[in-house]
């Protein structure tokens, strides 16, 4: 351990040099509120007494440290440790997530076992565990992260309550995270399949999902309190979600920009009030034997039960193979949705908080591909920009070309332009 005197903005500071418990170096900088001129021997004194204080300070931490080395030499398992982690934050996950997390830690206990020891856990036994989860299970980024919010905080908590050396997970790289593919319908696959599910009892619950593309948990835990049938509004402002066959209702949505409110469509409208008015004819037709604890909700059935999440995914899921329409998620309504926001033009802000996004770059990521209004602008762009110099051939209807065509297009246009571009380099170094 080593100090001395350095200047900084014309104020004198102690610096002292020091080793920490883990042989790691360390400055530590302490002000000494003097100023340069005058006061070097006051500020010598100083540095003198940090000094004397620190190596006191110093030999307390290594008797801390005696115990936390006591400490790392146990044998906590290191399943044990993340198991107890993730049951310690119950209570600060909501339901889905948390029997998330539990799933999850099976495959973790499966791979790890029960031998290997918290102290001895290293960034190649993790990253081995990453190549498992993509080579042998077939997962992809996006699902190796879900297993990354469990044992990066475990293995921080372990390294800030002094239970490891070193924290192994700062060591490895980031995982990026797959585009992935959207799946989605068209307006005549829409159609095609309102036509069906009008037939059933999803008919209100389809075409609130696909009109304004909210989640599942959004619509069943849709209120009549958040209608507002006098200025044309609906609101979110609950969930319904179904974890392990238990139901839980909540207040707390997925993010703040999930609380939204929006136009009450008028197909929408006319569907709710007819709702309601088969709501209440089914309360009369059951009497005693209806349900009345979720009077509050919407998506109810005859006899006032709540629609259970996961049955309204198999029943969208039966309806589509039954009818042999093109397979899709009960969620990607919401894309449907979105994809339709984006080939009527409407801008991305717009979209984001149409769907409830917290982030612009979440709708952007997603849906920026359907965007193909900006590749015609482009397209037109260069087509106008060249147009003069260059003899005028037919014209093409660029917004009648396929993705496909209208990429190959750009191309070849500017490959045209950088050759174009050689040629009178060429003529003006010949000049």
């Amino acid at each position: 351990m080593t100090g001395k005197l350095k200047v900084k903005n014309g104020l004198y500071y102690a610096v002292i040099n020091y080793k920490d418990n883990f042989n790691r170096y360390k400055q530590k900088w302490i002000a000494t509120g003097l100023k340069e001129r005058g006061n070097k021997k006051e500020a010598q004194r100083i540095l003198d007494e940090e000094l004397a204080k620190f190596s006191i300070d110093q030999n307390d931490e290594k008797e801390k440290y005696a115990v936390v080395e006591q400490k790392i030499d146990n044998d906590i398992i290191f399943m044990d440790y993340v198991e107890n982690y993730v049951l310690s934050k119950e209570k600060e996950l909501s339901p889905n997530v948390f029997a998330s997390y539990k799933n999850n830690l099976k495959v973790m206990r499966k791979f790890f076992g029960n031998k290997l020891k918290l102290k001895d856990v290293t960034f190649h036994h993790i990253e081995k565990y990453y190549d498992y989860l993509k080579n042998n299970r077939g997962n992809k980024n996006i699902t190796v992260k879900h297993h990354a919010v469990i044992l990066s905080p475990a293995l921080r908590q372990a390294y800030r309550d002094d239970l490891i050396p070193k924290n192994p997970y700062e060591f490895l790289p980031y995982i990026k995270r797959e585009k992935s593919v959207m799946k989605y319908y068209n307006k005549e696959e829409l159609e095609k399949l309102f036509e069906y599910t009008d037939k059933t009892a999803l008919k209100l619950i389809v075409r609130v999902a696909a009109y304004y593309g909210f989640r599942r948990s959004e619509l069943i835990g849709l209120k009549w309190d958040a209608i507002d049938f006098d200025n044309k509004r609906i609101s979110i402002k609950h969930k319904v979600l179904c974890v392990e066959g238990k139901l839980y209702l909540s207040d707390t949505l997925k993010t703040q920009a999930s609380h939204r409110t929006l136009p009450l469509l008028p197909d929408i409208e006319k569907l709710l009030l007819e709702r309601k008015q088969q709501i209440e004819h089914n309360k009369k037709l059951f009497g005693k034997s209806y349900n009345h604890n979720y009077d509050d909700y919407v998506f109810v059935d005859d006899i006032g039960d709540l629609f259970n999440p996961d049955q309204v995914t198999d029943r969208f899921q039966y309806i589509l193979k039954k009818n042999k329409l093109r397979y899709i998620r009960f969620h990607d309504l919401r894309h449907s949705c979105a994809s339709l926001l984006v080939a009527s033009k409407v801008p991305m802000k717009n979209v984001q908080e149409w769907l409830g996004h917290s982030n612009f770059n979440t709708t952007a990521d997603v849906y920026s591909h359907l965007d193909y209004s900006s590749k015609y602008e482009s397209a037109n762009a260069i087509a106008s920009a060249l147009s003069s110099s260059e003899p005028k051939e037919e014209k093409t209807n660029i917004e009648q070309m396929s993705d496909e065509d209208l990429d190959e297009q750009l191309e070849k246009l500017q490959r045209e332009r950088e050759e174009r571009r050689k040629r009178r380099k060429q003529d003006q170094a010949e000049m």
